[in-house]
């Protein structure tokens, strides 16, 4: 349906649909999925999908399925890869900006988030929604699969 004051009027010519399709195809490939940067980070780490779910608290399904086109992904999903990676700030909005997201400094979930970032890399999951949990995160917004029972913990 288009709206009623555009003309039916062509007003480009084929020569300037031809270059925007041309100017398109030379970026479309630039900005890469969130899908693609993670499955770079694991292959980079040498990390499988049964060892993302022991890392990021995620059911092994969603890093199986990484490379299907199509669907979205949480933020608190994308932290929980962030944690679990031990990814710095920088790398975890990176991903986040992948998927239309970022983080907002002014909003407590997301400083909450990047305070376990920077201050507390390394430290597993569940010692990571403990320190949430402390921050008054509430527990829809906790790391990992929330329905999938108690978490357990990586053995190192």
């Amino acid at each position: 349906m288009e709206a009623k004051y555009i003309s039916n009027q062509p007003f480009l010519t084929e020569e300037e649909k031809s270059e925007f399709e041309r100017q398109y195809q030379l970026t479309a490939n630039v900005q890469k999925t969130y899908a693609q940067i993670i499955l770079e980070i694991m292959m980079e780490m040498g990390i499988g999908a049964k060892e993302a779910e022991e890392l990021t608290g995620l059911n092994r399904n969603l890093f199986h399925h990484l490379d299907e086109l199509g669907g979205s992904i949480l933020k608190r999903f994308v932290i929980s890869i962030g944690v679990g990676f031990e990814l710095d700030v920088h790398s975890t909005e990176y991903i986040l900006e992948s998927c239309g997201m970022r983080f907002n400094v002014n909003d407590r979930l997301d400083r909450a988030y990047i305070h376990l970032l920077e201050e507390h890399k390394g430290k597993d999951i569940e010692t990571c929604n403990a320190i949430l949990r402390d921050l008054g995160v509430e527990g829809k917004d906790m790391l990992g699969e929330l329905e999938r029972g108690s978490y357990t913990p990586r053995k190192k």
